[in-house]
């Protein structure tokens, strides 16, 4: 196999606040070595070198208020219903790319989404008639909670095996009868988080949401 060691770069990756001041080894490829960035792109996801996406989330909120401009420039051709269902194929299928991994990111950044999907809001109230009733748009927070607790419910009760990897052990029975002993076959043990960036990790999250679920509803059985 033949590689081209002069395209592939490399970034090293550190929780210090400065990784740059730690002496790197230098890695060859081929005889060559390779560059080190401070960010790096891999499957639409921009890393940064201190491990966090918040790269990631302004080039998102960059491109999707781009592109609801552009649907603003094309809104007097459309109906409110019409730009609901174009920002919703256009702009929010961009805010919603792999959320799995960049959810963990701080509040104050996820609010730059937000406020891309509040002038959308805007821009399809503009639009509606005055008896009209308008469609009501989720909020991006709750569509990422929802799709990423069907994964935790792929992982552990259908066992897809690309996520496996995924999996948190189940509770221990009650060894004896109580009200609660009901529901306790359904509940995953929730990982440690030491840190506040741990704790809304996918694993710790979504483990705590799945265990409030099962105590609140039935919707893991139906």
């Amino acid at each position: 196999m033949d590689l081209a060691s002069e395209k592939p770069p490399g970034i090293f990756i550190s929780r210090r606040q400065c990784p740059l001041d730690i002496p790197i080894l230098s890695i060859l490829l081929g005889g060559r070595p390779v560059p080190l960035q401070t960010s790096l792109s891999i499957l639409g996801l921009k890393v940064r070198i201190v491990s966090t996406f918040t790269d990631h989330i302004r080039t998102i909120a960059r491109n999707s208020a781009w592109k609801l401009s552009c649907v603003r420039r094309v809104s007097h051709l459309l109906d409110s219903q019409g730009i609901t269902i174009l920002y919703a194929a256009q702009v929010r299928s961009l805010m919603e790319y792999a959320p799995l991994t960049w959810s963990s990111c701080p509040p104050s950044y996820l609010c730059l989404l937000d406020k891309v999907q509040a002038r959308a809001q805007r821009l399809i109230h503009l639009k509606a008639l005055l008896d009209q009733l308008l469609p009501i748009l989720q909020s991006l927070q709750q569509r990422r909670n929802i799709a990423e607790l069907c994964v935790v419910y792929k992982t552990h009760k259908q066992h897809v095996p690309y996520l496996a990897v995924l999996r948190q052990p189940w509770a221990r029975p009650h060894g004896h009868t109580t009200r609660a002993a009901a529901i306790r076959d359904h509940q995953l043990i929730i990982p440690f988080a030491r840190t506040e960036t741990s704790l809304r990790s996918f694993r710790p999250r979504y483990t705590r949401m799945w265990y409030r679920m099962v105590q609140q509803t039935q919707l893991h059985t139906t």
